[in-house]
Parts: structure tokens; sequence; C-alpha cells
């Protein structure tokens, strides 16, 4: 047989061994690198996906905290006293409580002829939810320079901020209230009686420390937000020191 015949069956064995395919020991190594491959690929997407919706979860906690902090700040801050007479004024605060309170306030008025608000923030303690109800002040007929309030309030009230958590034994509650100590002319806390401040205690708050606690995620991928902030009120003109 000639070399020439020779090198032409080796190319066509060559061939014929060459369609035969991967032979087992190699099969079982690709399936394994897949299998690693296809493994670190998933994780990778796990943990992004789960980082993903916990930073969502964070954000949206983030949100709807700052949203009520920021219209409980607002309202306080303007609250005022509300002259009826000559010689009666209505106090800054109607009610003042652990998760409710009424404040007489100027707000989103007209800076030449201001028109007061009388204005309720209360936490619902089935649904969690922090709802703003307001009334508008109109002229005493008989003494025009000064207000009154109608039993009903005009406006419905309103969502300002959802899932708020119910503060546990120990816990801060979302309201709390502070008066000046007149040896040390610094604020001091109110301790809360049944049923809110007295008549008396609503005379001497200066100030109120809000605490908003919120969870948006039931399944609690991110753990919930706090915010804090203790509002003056500058309309009463009292030098408070210490903050």
């Amino acid at each position: 047989m000639s070399a020439r015949v020779r090198r032409a069956l080796r190319r066509c064995a060559s061939r014929i061994r060459s369609d035969k395919g991967l032979s087992l020991t190699e099969l079982i190594v690709a399936i394994g690198l897949f299998s690693i491959l296809a493994t670190l690929i998933i994780t990778a997407f796990a943990t992004f996906s789960t980082t993903f919706n916990k930073d969502r979860s964070s954000t949206g906690n983030t949100n709807m905290a700052s949203i009520g902090m920021n219209e409980l700040t607002r309202v306080i801050r303007g609250g005022t006293l509300i002259p009826t007479s000559v010689d009666t004024n209505l106090p800054v605060f109607e009610s003042a409580n652990r998760e409710s309170l009424v404040v007489h306030s100027y707000l989103d008025t007209n800076a030449l002829s201001p028109v007061p608000l009388k204005v309720k923030f209360e936490v619902d303690s089935a649904t969690r939810e922090l709802r703003e109800t307001r009334w508008t002040g109109f002229p005493n007929p008989t003494a025009p320079k000064y207000w009154m309030f109608r039993s009903a309030p005009d406006k419905v009230a309103r969502l300002v901020a959802s899932k708020i958590i119910a503060p546990v034994a120990g816990e801060t509650a979302m309201f709390s209230y502070y008066k000046i100590d007149p040896v040390t002319k610094k604020d001091v806390l109110m301790p809360i009686p049944t049923g809110g401040l007295t008549s008396a205690q609503l005379l001497e708050i200066v100030a109120v420390e809000v605490t908003v606690k919120v969870q948006t995620d039931a399944t609690n991928r991110a753990t919930p937000i706090t915010l804090v902030n203790r509002v003056g009120i500058p309309n009463l003109g009292i030098s408070r020191l210490g903050l």
C-alpha cells in the first residue's frame, strides 16, 4: 500500500473518530461546569433582587415618614393663640395626647388677611393611619376682629401617613410635650396622664417632640425608619434654652 493511500485512510479514520462527539467523561465535566456557572448566575440574581427589594422598602419607609413629619412640623410650628374676645384667647393646643393633638395655627393663609385654622392630627388605632382634619376660622359676627370655629370640620379628614408602628412599652409615643422649667429655663418633659394633658397643662406647652416610626413593607425586608424632631412654637414668643 502506497504512502498516499495510507495518509488518506488516516484522514478518514480521524473524521470517523471526530464524529463520535463527547465522551462520557467530557460530558460529565461539561455538565459540572455548566452547573457551577448556573449556580453563580442564580445566586447573583437572587442577591441583587433581595438588595433591590430591601432598598426599595427602606426608601418607601423613609418617604412615608418624611411626608408625615414635614406636615406635622409645618402645622405645629405655626401654632398661635387665637383671640376670641378682648380678654380671651384660645390656647395653641385644644387637646394633647400620645397619638393625637388639636392645634390652632396660622397656615396656608393670606398675609394681608390671615385666617386661623384648627387642625387635628390623630393616628387610627386600627389602621395605624395618621389623618388630618381642619376647621377654618371665621370672624365673630359681633366682633369681626375676633375668631370662632364651627363644631363640625369643614375639611374632610385626609391621609397624611400610613403604616405607623404602635409604640410598645418603654418606647416614645408619637407626641411628647415640653414646658419650660422655671429654674433652669430649659425644656422639661411633661408626663401625659390618661385622657391627655389638662387645660392648665395645655397652656404650658412650648414644644412638641414628634416621633414617626414607619414600616411600609409587610414582609419586613427592611428595618423600620424612625424620625424624631422637636418642634418649637415661635409665635408664643417664649425664650427656650438648651435646645
